[in-house]
C-alpha cells in the first residue's frame, strides 16, 4: 500500500481520494437547461457526476466522452463531472449556466454514409460560447471563480485559471 492509497468504508484499498457520485440533482437541472434552449444530442446518453472534494481546485467541470468500457457498463455517450465542494456552494442559476456550457461541448454527428452516430466533443468554438456571454454575461463564471478562490484560499493569479 502507497501514501496516496487508504482503505474505503468497507476496506478496499481506493488509488485515490477522489469519489465519484451519480448526481440526480444534476440530471434535473441538465434536463431543464437542455429544454429551455432546445439543445440537440440525438440519441447520446449522458452521465452526470460529482466529484468530491473537487476535480481539481482550478477546474470546475468538464465534460469527456466516455470510453469503450464506459459505454458498455454504463450506456453513457459523454460524462459531465463536476466539483461537488464547488456545485455544493453555487447558486441555482450558476448552477445551470455552468451546465449549459458543459453541454454544448457534445457533439453527437450523424454519418449518413454509414448510417450510425458519431459521438464527439466539441471544442469551445467562440461562436456557440458568445451565445452564453451575449446573452447572460459571464456574471456566472465569475462566481464560479470567486468561489473557487474562496473555498480553496486561491490567491488572485490562481483565481484567474479557474475553468469550466
Amino acid at each position: 500500500m502507497q501514501d496516496n492509497d487508504f482503505l474505503d468504508p468497507k476496506g478496499d484499498i481506493r488509488l485515490t481520494d477522489k469519489e465519484l457520485i451519480e448526481s440526480p440533482e444534476l440530471q434535473e437541472l441538465a434536463a431543464e437547461v437542455i429544454e429551455k434552449h432546445k439543445i440537440e444530442l440525438g440519441p447520446a446518453q449522458v452521465g452526470y457526476l460529482l466529484v468530491y472534494p473537487n476535480i481539481s481546485k482550478q477546474r470546475a467541470a468538464k465534460c469527456m466522452k466516455a470510453t469503450r468500457e464506459v459505454k458498455h457498463y454504463s450506456g453513457n455517450d459523454y460524462l459531465v463531472e463536476v466539483s461537488g465542494e464547488l456545485w455544493d456552494m453555487l447558486d441555482n442559476d450558476t448552477r445551470k449556466m455552468l451546465i449549459y456550457h458543459e453541454l454544448l461541448h457534445i457533439d453527437p454527428v450523424f454519418k449518413a454514409k454509414n448510417q450510425e452516430w458519431k459521438m464527439k466533443i466539441r471544442q469551445p468554438d467562440f461562436s456557440d460560447y458568445y451565445e452564453i456571454n451575449d446573452t447572460f454575461g459571464n456574471e456566472w463564471y465569475k462566481t464560479i471563480q470567486a468561489t473557487a478562490s474562496s473555498l480553496y484560499d486561491l490567491d488572485p493569479k490562481q483565481e484567474s485559471k479557474v475553468k469550466v
